[in-house]
């Protein structure tokens, strides 16, 4: 069962806070530069991705099955079920808490433009590929968040349980794989813990003043944040530009310092929150009923999602290149349309079929 507000509250807080501070320790101690300290700990999360990638191939399908729920092809499928078939409100704030993560991630990989296991030994398989620095691991970032997020809501003892353990194993299998030092996943897990307690902190704060609010205004706040996010992705990489990467692992970050991902948020986010404050309007639905019309619902939206988020990929990429300041646009033009099918579209379309009643 939902709920918003808990005694336990405080408690869950409290027990974050505490964690976080231990982390906070730890990244301290991990990002002091490139030599010394940071070497060592290099050669040793070297040294355990070695261990763990010869315990035995039987591992292998698996950890990359558990990788698959930290990327966005698992979230463009779980966001979707919660807003459609669970709730609304829980399902925009889960997508919130995920761009916020990402946002903050991404932002940190650029500024400090650390390489992966694969990219400077060759005694790291590389069982998959990444062209994003290593340093923090979005994959800890964004679980940690989005899961955690979900347990505070839950507030089952299963489920948070449940929670813990697949952070932990997205975490674990970045590192199997070869794709992520430990300490990034560390690191990850300090940053999405931080965007945890921020997120709901605001949630509570913010909530009241945000449902006084018009319609314009929410869809003005929302374009203006995602502008915001993309200007910050760009003055990254200004302030790293007089920086270059090693030669040594330079051609595995040749797309790295790419500001595709920016805009990828920033039209999420926009297509997000005008999407919901539009279906608020126009298209406001149940999402409860019998599983054959929410899994009908789930079935029909999803294939609106496919449309916006692959076919459009398609289709731009016809008029000009995805490293343009065309494609940029264009990207942010994509995820847009794909969030806010998600939000508004898709809820009228249920609507007028009959898979979903007004709300």
């Amino acid at each position: 069962m939902l709920v918003n507000n808990d005694s336990n509250g405080s408690a869950l807080f409290v027990k974050i806070i505490t964690i976080n501070r231990i982390l906070l320790i730890i990244l301290i101690i991990l990002v002091v530069g490139e030599h010394g300290p940071m070497n060592a700990i290099s050669e040793f999360g070297i040294w355990l991705i070695q261990t763990l990638q010869s315990m035995s191939p039987a591992f292998d399908e698996p950890m990359n099955v558990i990788s698959f729920l930290g990327t966005i092809e698992f979230y463009l499928i779980l966001v979707p079920l919660l807003y459609w078939t669970v709730n609304t409100r829980l399902g925009l704030r889960v997508l919130l808490i995920l761009i916020s993560a990402d946002f903050v991630g991404t932002f940190l990989k650029l500024l400090l433009h650390q390489p992966r296991p694969y990219w400077v030994s060759d005694n790291v398989k590389s069982m998959a590929t990444d062209t994003t620095y290593g340093l923090p691991s979005n994959h800890a970032n964004d679980s940690l968040a989005v899961w955690g997020y979900l347990a505070y809501h839950v507030r089952q003892r299963w489920f948070w349980i449940a929670a813990t353990v697949i952070v932990f194993l997205i975490g674990v299998s970045r590192v199997y794989l070869g794709v992520h030092f430990p300490h990034d996943v560390i690191v990850g897990w300090v940053v999405g813990g931080v965007v945890l307690i921020l997120f709901i902190t605001g949630e509570q704060r913010l909530s009241p003043w945000l449902s006084a609010q018009s319609a314009g205004t929410l869809i003005g706040m929302g374009f203006g944040l995602s502008v915001a996010i993309v200007l910050m992705g760009l003055l990254a990489g200004a302030v790293i530009a007089g920086s270059p990467d090693p030669v040594a692992w330079a051609s595995f970050a040749a797309e790295a310092r790419s500001p595709a991902g920016f805009f990828t948020l920033g039209g999420s986010l926009f297509g997000a929150v005008a999407g919901f404050v539009l279906m608020q309007q126009y298209a406001r639905f149940r999402t409860d009923g019998p599983w054959m019309q929410r899994s009908g619902r789930f079935l029909l939206g999803m294939v609106g999602v496919l449309i916006c988020w692959q076919g459009l990929s398609i289709l731009f990429g016809l008029v000009t290149a995805d490293e343009t300041a065309m494609g940029y646009i264009l990207r942010y033009i994509r995820y847009a349309l794909t969030t806010g099918w998600a939000m508004f579209g898709a809820p009228w379309v249920f609507l007028r079929v009959k898979l979903a009643e007004r709300g």
